[in-house]
């Protein structure tokens, strides 16, 4: 509705996928595009008012830390006017980490295969406190190799080898060795093949065993170790349901649990009057430029062949339930019809600006059409020559389901939370 897509054409071939982890933490991951896309959108530039930086294509089920990364870009962006690449291979080396000492709850045993893996799952507040915890790193400071890369080859290969150190013969298969923190390091910079210098400053910086943070540490932090107190972002804040967002500067801490102005998740509701309570105040948010975040359950057989729209007529009229998996990411517009009491139905169509009077009456009395988002699985050439550029349309019919969850043999509600700025 407020976004203009310069050259953005709605359509994407449907490649195949990876097999999904059914379970809710896991991250849905499409796999296997075509020969040929690198992932990599140079359409991304063209959008306005949401200030995203480039669509990445995730290669293992860590969604989340994509979404994450796309969030604090997006405000770092619209304080700075720069475009970084935060680390999601950072998030997720320190993520592994704190999995694999902690207990049984971060590793767990493939029902199919019965081998011993690390979960690679997780949620927005888990990156946030890795950040706080460990630092703002960029990737070309953690994984010089993928600098520029849409696609981490590394993040598939350490998880692969990962996974085999923690069985038979590997360093990590007992109890007593995933206990040893200085073990489980050792064994994790070895598996993502981290370069002599940086494994160097990791060991002074954090330790041996990695206890310390950036909080606690007696030494100077690599000067690429940012400190999220004082990684400059720029968020919206509103100060009642009724008053004019503000735009207000700040540092990363501000945002996230914890700070003054920490973005907040809203579990979707149950009853068709909040969920469109719920949804004004994403449309809301969006109209103050807002990167929301949204989890969300995602069932293949729902995506469109033409559009790569996610709808529930499509998943009806499909054979059945496809692949599913648990999905973060970020928002980027919306399309609405508003129905304004006394007058005609307006639709105010994604891709195309609308004035400031609109976007008051799409929060007042807007009926969501769909969600576009921006997603992690890169981009890929659509049957008609086109390219979608690595966003989705979510239709609303398809977020409120109700659909069929493999896993649990039962009806769910695809969208599952959305986070949201301070006071929306």
């Amino acid at each position: 509705m407020r976004q203009a897509i310069s050259g953005l054409r709605r359509s994407l071939w449907l490649a195949t996928f990876l097999t999904l982890g059914l379970s809710a933490a896991s991250c849905a991951d499409e796999a296997a595009l075509e020969q040929g896309a690198d992932g990599t959108s140079d359409l991304v530039e063209n959008v306005t008012d949401v200030s995203h930086t480039d669509v990445r294509n995730q290669s293992i089920g860590n969604c989340w830390s994509y979404a994450s990364t796309g969030w604090l870009e997006s405000l770092h962006r619209a304080r700075t006017g720069q475009s970084v690449n935060v680390s999601e291979s950072w998030i997720t080396f320190w993520d592994w980490h704190r999995k694999i000492t902690g207990g049984s709850s971060g590793v767990t045993t493939n029902a199919t295969t019965m081998r011993t893996e690390v979960s690679t799952g997780g949620w927005w507040d888990s990156a946030m406190t890795i950040l706080r915890d460990r630092g703002v790193v960029m990737e070309d400071e953690f994984i010089p190799e993928e600098a520029t890369s849409a696609r981490s080859t590394r993040q598939s290969e350490a998880l692969a080898a990962i996974n085999n150190e923690l069985n038979g013969d590997g360093r990590l298969a007992s109890t007593a060795a995933r206990r040893d923190p200085q073990m489980v390091l050792n064994v994790l910079l070895d598996a993502w093949r981290i370069n002599d210098s940086v494994r160097a400053e990791i060991r002074r910086v954090y330790g041996i065993s990695a206890r310390n943070t950036l909080a606690t540490t007696a030494q100077t932090p690599a000067a690429w170790m940012r400190k999220a107190s004082a990684f400059p972002i720029r968020t919206a804040v509103a100060r009642s349901s009724t008053s004019v967002p503000v735009s207000w500067d700040g540092f990363l801490t501000d945002v996230i649990p914890g700070g003054r102005y920490a973005w907040k998740s809203v579990s979707y509701p149950t009853t068709a009057s909040t969920r469109l309570a719920t949804q004004r105040r994403v449309m809301r948010a969006l109209n103050a430029a807002q990167p929301v975040l949204v989890s969300w359950l995602v069932d293949f057989n729902a995506r469109s062949s033409g559009t790569g729209a996610f709808q529930l007529e499509t998943l009806r009229a499909a054979s059945g339930t496809g692949r599913q998996g648990g999905h973060l990411v970020t928002t980027e517009d919306y399309e609405v019809v508003v129905r304004q009491p006394g007058q005609p139905d307006r639709t105010l169509a994604a891709g195309q600006m609308a004035s400031a009077a609109d976007m008051r009456l799409a929060e007042q009395y807007g009926e969501m059409v769909f969600l576009r988002i921006k997603n992690s699985w890169g981009t890929a050439q659509g049957p008609l020559g086109g390219t979608f550029g690595g966003y989705h349309d979510l239709y609303t019919s398809y977020l409120n389901g109700p659909i069929r969850w493999t896993e649990a043999s039962a009806d769910r509600t695809p969208l599952s939370s959305v986070i949201v700025p301070y006071g929306f």
